[in-house]
């Protein structure tokens, strides 16, 4: 995708989020944030909070907050300037690491974001935040000599009348304001001027003197939480009336799910619960899951991808949020698998999903069939509830969390997944650093093989084929770096060429290749290095960590390195064994065996075989970038 498509896409994407975002109110009587205008506990009208969107805000845990006051001293080197109260939101912004704009007595005081160079949370005051600091005269500010303020102009110190400066260069805001009445934030640069980054019109703010506790914001938002409670019984009561289909919950563990199970269990009664483990969850969730179904006597069906992870990781490299080749692998199949087992008509799956979660979602409907799971319609009972109806809800209900939450977790599932924000990072180090210590010696392992520099490591450059810009311009031109290096050649010309693989994971002869050659058409075999595909004369040849394949005759070299590739590098997943259309494949030693009578040669199995799939992409991704690089 080249920059300006780039551009448009996230444009497209940040309406999408606009389009779904929640309105929030804050109520001046009771101090605390309403999902309607009208506080439900003193009747009077709440004043909006505009949020960057999707506004999807939610509560500050206990050790957020502490992080957060911390962050705070560090930014001001100086005393916590803000109330300190239990009623505290964050919500999501868009930065190039985990970020959120801070909302106290219903206003933005700045943001905490974790800074990837320093690798610490730190604050950005804004608005009332910066307004305090010149108020109190604490920690970084300056008044100034001007008019205006304007973004990108640099203060000369002839136009400073009071400040508290940090030193020349040193990476912290300055709170600015003037007499008339404009405020902002700068930085000081190398020569000691201060840069404006940001600037606004003074706001007129007022600490409230209560601080109330989340009982008491429930008891605000009653009618609400009522109101999306009910709504999403009578859905659910209603789509499994429709479908006529047995029901369960996919339980991840986590808060929506947890939500969804228990709006389920009231519309249906008690159903299964289908809990996936992708062999990379934290042995929290694994707990809290046996603990939760043992409580509400509910039946787990099992998911489980195994080692499916660690022997993809070995053929295909890290995985990356533009390369997730690790959700069809080790989500997609075993979740399939598992549901096909059990429900070989077919089920509804009620699932925690939430519009406010991504732009993909946003645009998502409320019941789907998705192509990957058969025989499954998938319903959201709280597509459309806000992070913070969420966890009101749970507060009503007195339901008990996943405690990953009371350790600064905010979203839960695969811990080395690359989505993960390093912000993020740091609360799984606090708790599993053996974890995340491994998976960086697998990362720097993997770098050293591939000579990648160390801000690959050090900016977790893995996570990306394609970093975005503000990532790009951190690493300051080692993007390219980010390819995964493809194990697999192809050569061909009009009616000959060879496919080379490096480091088959098994053994190859023709015996071997003759079960993942099938669906290309009819196979005779001539001997243990010799077949035939209708008119094309195949040769395997394999010596030491190198198999090499060549053809004679017309065939589509792709889909003959599909074979290939599903021959020497499978890491069975069973994904060519559960769409198999007659059932004529079988994981056998964690190799495909096809029953060769049985096949009709249509393909399936080498179209979604993920190893395959995600192999080539690597290749073409290379050829397009023009290799490795240094």
């Amino acid at each position: 995708m080249n920059s300006h498509r780039r551009r448009k896409h996230i444009r497209k994407l940040v309406k999408t989020l606009t389009k779904v975002r929640t309105p929030l109110y804050w109520c001046d009587t009771c101090n605390v944030p309403l999902l309607t205008r009208v506080c439900g506990k003193c009747g009077q009208e709440g004043r909006a909070i505009l949020l960057t969107a999707p506004a999807d805000a939610r509560p500050a845990s206990e050790v957020e907050l502490l992080d957060f006051r911390r962050a705070v001293k560090a930014e001001l080197n100086g005393e916590y300037p803000y109330p300190h109260r239990k009623v505290v939101l964050f919500n999501k912004i868009p930065y190039p690491d985990a970020a959120d704009e801070v909302v106290v007595d219903g206003y933005i005081i700045g943001h905490r974001y974790y800074d990837l160079e320093e690798k610490v949370w730190r604050f950005k005051p804004l608005y009332v935040g910066a307004s305090e600091i010149l108020r109190r005269k604490v920690g970084y500010y300056a008044v100034v000599n001007l008019t205006k303020l304007t973004r990108n102009y640099e203060i000369h110190k002839d136009k400073i009348l009071e400040a508290n400066l940090p030193s020349r260069g040193e990476k912290r805001y300055v709170a600015l304001s003037t007499a008339s009445g404009y405020e902002g934030i700068g930085v000081i640069t190398r020569s000691g001027r201060i840069r404006v980054l940001k600037s606004w019109l003074r706001k007129n703010y007022r600490w409230n003197a209560r601080d109330p506790d989340w009982r008491e914001v429930v008891e605000a938002n009653e009618a609400r939480i009522a109101i999306l409670e009910q709504e999403a019984i009578d859905f659910a009561r209603k789509i499994s009336s429709e479908t006529g289909l047995p029901a369960l919950v996919s339980f991840s563990g986590g808060k929506d799910s947890l939500v969804t199970y228990q709006l389920v269990e009231k519309a249906l009664g008690k159903v299964p619960i289908l809990f996936n483990d992708t062999g990379l969850e934290l042995p929290e969730t694994i707990e809290y899951v046996r603990k939760f179904a043992e409580s509400r006597g509910a039946e787990v069906i099992l998911a489980s991808a195994g080692d499916i992870f660690w022997l993809g990781l070995a053929v295909l490299g890290p995985p990356a949020r533009d390369y997730r080749w690790c959700c069809k692998t080790c989500k997609l199949v075993p979740t399939a698998s598992a549901i096909s087992k059990f429900f070989k008509q077919g089920v509804l799956s009620f699932v925690g999903q939430r519009r406010l979660e991504s732009a993909a979602r946003a645009a998502s409907p409320r019941v789907y069939k998705n192509r990957w799971l058969p025989n499954v319609v998938v319903a959201a009972p709280i597509l459309n509830w806000s992070a913070l109806e969420v966890w009101l809800y749970i507060f009503r209900e007195k339901l008990e969390v996943n405690p990953l939450y009371l350790n600064g977790f905010d979203r839960l599932g695969c811990w080395l997944c690359p989505a993960v924000e390093l912000g993020e990072v740091e609360y799984l180090r606090r708790i599993h650093p053996e974890l995340w210590s491994m998976w960086e010696n697998k990362l720097r392992s993997y770098a050293e093989e591939q000579n990648l520099p160390e801000d690959w490591l050090h900016l977790a450059l893995w996570r990306w084929l394609r970093p975005p810009g503000d990532i790009s311009r951190l690493a300051k031109g080692v993007s390219a770096h980010t390819l995964r290096t493809p194990r697999v050649k192809i050569c061909s010309g009009p009616d000959s060429g060879y496919i080379t693989v490096k480091k088959p994971l098994h053994r190859v002869d023709a015996y071997a290749f003759s079960s993942t050659l099938t669906p290309l058409g009819e196979v005779r075999i001539r001997d243990s290095t010799t077949l035939f595909l209708d008119r094309v004369k195949i040769t395997i040849l394999s010596e030491g960590e190198e198999l090499e394949v060549y053809f004679n005759g017309p065939i589509d070299a792709e889909k003959l390195a599909k074979s290939v590739i599903r021959a020497s590098l499978c890491v069975g997943c069973g994904s060519c064994e559960l769409w198999c259309p007659r059932s004529a494949i079988r994981i056998r030693e964690g190799i495909p065996h096809a029953d060769l009578p049985l096949c009709n040669h249509c393909g399936v199995c080498n179209d979604v075989c993920p190893v395959s799939e995600y192999v080539l992409r690597s290749l073409k991704f290379s050829a397009l970038q023009g290799g490795i690089g240094k």
